[in-house]
């Protein structure tokens, strides 16, 4: 039984990618930052899955969860055949009214963590790649990696540096036929959306961005009561985790026309002016 390791399954894709790889016989490592956040795998899985504790932005409960995953693969006659970099927040607001700490800890936790963590495990991934299914490495991105919207500059800007590592590690890991994959979501229906700040609780709303930052909220909850169920990620990885030569990336949004493919297409001007007109940046 082929193991994977899994960051941050307490919730939304991350959960659901943890289901679709236990219901397909992989035995799955998930990481929490509560132990309290596996119970619900711990109690529907057993035999199947063991859960580790860390933050991504402690290097040594880092280090620690790589002896427990040791451990667990010894006890099971397994071996690491993926690490799936889900676990990430979103942070953003103005640029011009944000603390540059806001920036620092969006990239700690989406970048420099995800990076620890890969670095930390890769030698398992390396050392036991001699199987028929090659070993791979699937980081989950965003289309914010892609195309950038306003007021979320700290998320939109991890994301661009995740498409850039993920390049760079995968052409580096050629040597080792490790590959590297990047799966990219658009609005994904999970109960973050539940967790949405009111807008009149927005800091911002007393500087000259409040019409603007109004109109991106109804269109930010709007996009989320359409987006896709999470299950279509977790059935998209475990397809990946199944072909030898899967495609670098991998885009899923509902409306993918004008949710990623328009975006890609029009010339930036264009875009700030439909973005200026949309969200009311100009008179």
């Amino acid at each position: 039984m082929r193991t994977v390791l899994v960051t941050g399954i307490s919730t939304g894709i991350g959960k659901a990618i943890a289901e679709e790889l236990l219901n397909n016989d992989f035995f799955v490592i998930g990481s929490v930052r509560k132990k309290e956040d596996a119970d619900y795998f711990t109690n529907n899985f057993k035999g199947k899955f063991e859960h580790v504790v860390f933050d991504l932005t402690k290097k040594e409960e880092i280090l620690n969860a790589k002896e427990e995953v040791k451990t667990i693969l010894k006890n099971n006659n397994s071996y690491l055949s993926c690490i799936i970099n889900n676990a990430g927040i979103a942070l953003g607001g103005p640029v011009r009214y944000l603390d540059v700490e806001v920036f620092r800890k969006q990239f700690e936790v989406n970048l420099f963590g995800l990076i620890e963590v890969t670095k930390s495990f890769l030698g398992m991934l390396i050392d036991k790649n001699d199987y028929k299914m090659k070993n791979k490495i699937i980081n989950i991105g965003s289309i914010s990696g892609k195309r950038s919207y306003p007021f979320v500059g700290p998320y939109t800007a991890s994301k661009h540096a995740l498409e850039g590592f993920t390049d760079s590690l995968r052409r580096e890991l050629l040597i080792h036929n490790v590959d590297v994959v990047l799966i990219q979501p658009g609005p994904i229906k999970t109960a973050i959306w539940d967790k949405v700040p009111k807008i009149d609780d927005n800091p911002f709303l007393k500087t000259e961005y409040e019409n603007s930052l109004r109109q991106f909220n109804k269109a930010y909850i709007k996009s989320g009561s359409k987006g896709l169920n999470p299950k279509i990620i977790g059935d998209k990885v475990v397809k990946i985790l199944m072909i030898n030569k899967p495609r670098t990336r991998y885009v899923i949004t509902p409306n993918y026309f004008m949710n990623y493919f328009l975006t890609q297409i029009l010339p930036d001007r264009w875009m700030d002016k439909l973005f200026a007109k949309v969200l009311k940046l100009k008179d």
